[in-house]
């Protein structure tokens, strides 16, 4: 240990010298206090010997760690909005509970939202009319169908369009026939749609494109009844085309509108057109009519897929939970 001296004029002024040289490292291992000069002039002084140490590092203070409680009302809150959920599912996922987890949460809206869902496996009857209101996708999702079924199901398959009057709708479908090799027919009144009857025969499945309308149109509401009651009943089946993008009452309006025709299945159109499908989760619920098919865009054959539980959860937004646990097979 190696020992240091210095002198001051009293033992304070000795210590801060020996620490304004070495810091905190000090340490006094002596002290001698004296008077210096001669009989008339004497000054007291102290005299210090001392060593060092190694000054230890100061330790930190831990930063205090912000514990986040979770808000399970505020991330309830966000999935709804983010999926276009009504807020009546709120009250299906909490039942009562108020402590979730984020996990509870995700899996009970989940079960919420799929719930008494129903879906239709194929197209079963020999006649397929397909119903809506007006650019919802009726005809583009008609041919996807009939190509559907005949590369997938390997049925024959012939279009039907009650659709004459307005030219571009015409021109449409029959660009369509054009392109994918399909027959297509033609019926502009009653007694034209009774001539054609002994040529549709031979076909496992006729798809029959309707005018587009809405609660106002009489006129067209007459003429696709007077139209169906031509067909034979036995072999008839309407499909109701809607859109993911409109809104759940609109949906349930279109749903009345058809009412009468008793709607089979649903097959709905643009999923690529809205971030949410909430709204169409819930639709489903309160029709109490199964899905069919869903489309997610305009190409054809493609964009086009079995309506299932598995492909609409793909469109959810916001969820931090696996797929594959629910669905293994994807």
């Amino acid at each position: 240990m190696e020992f240091l001296s210095l002198e001051a004029s009293d033992y304070e002024s000795a210590l801060r010298q020996a620490r304004s040289e070495h810091g905190n490292a000090v340490r006094i291992h002596t002290r001698k206090d004296f008077t210096k000069g001669s009989l008339l002039a004497k000054q007291k002084r102290c005299a210090i010997t001392y060593y060092l140490v190694k000054e230890r590092a100061l330790t930190p203070e831990p930063e205090p760690v912000e514990v986040k409680v979770f808000n399970a009302e505020a991330y309830l809150a966000n999935l709804l909005s983010s999926n276009d959920i009504p807020l009546s599912f709120h009250e299906k996922v909490f039942a009562g509970k108020i402590e979730h987890s984020q996990t509870e949460i995700e899996v009970q809206l989940l079960q919420s939202l799929f719930e008494g869902i129903q879906f239709e496996d194929e197209i079963g009857s020999k006649f397929a009319i397909f119903v809506g209101a007006a650019g919802v996708g009726k005809t583009t999702t008609l041919v996807k169908t009939a190509l559907y079924l005949r590369a997938q199901k390997g049925k024959k398959v012939a279009l039907l369009s009650f659709d004459t009057q307005r030219t571009g709708s015409v021109e449409q479908i029959r660009q369509f026939a054009r392109e994918f090799a399909l027959p297509l027919y033609e019926a502009s009144d009653e007694s034209a749609l009774a001539g054609l009857l002994a040529s549709l025969k031979g076909f496992d499945h006729i798809l029959v494109d309707t005018s587009g309308r809405s609660a106002k149109d009489e006129e067209l509401k007459a003429f696709l009844d007077g139209m169906l009651a031509v067909l034979p009943f036995q072999g008839c089946s309407t499909y109701l085309v809607v859109s993911a993008s409109h809104k759940e009452s609109d949906l349930l309006a279109q749903q009345q509108l058809f009412a009468k025709q008793r709607v089979k299945a649903i097959i709905c159109t643009k999923l690529d057109e809205t971030s949410g499908i909430g709204n169409l989760l819930s639709f489903v619920q309160k029709s109490d009519v199964p899905l069919l098919f869903l489309a997610d865009g305009q190409t054809i054959p493609q964009d086009f897929h079995p309506a299932s539980a598995a492909y609409l959860m793909t469109r959810l937004q916001g969820f931090s939970l696996d797929l594959l646990q629910f669905f293994p097979s994807l």
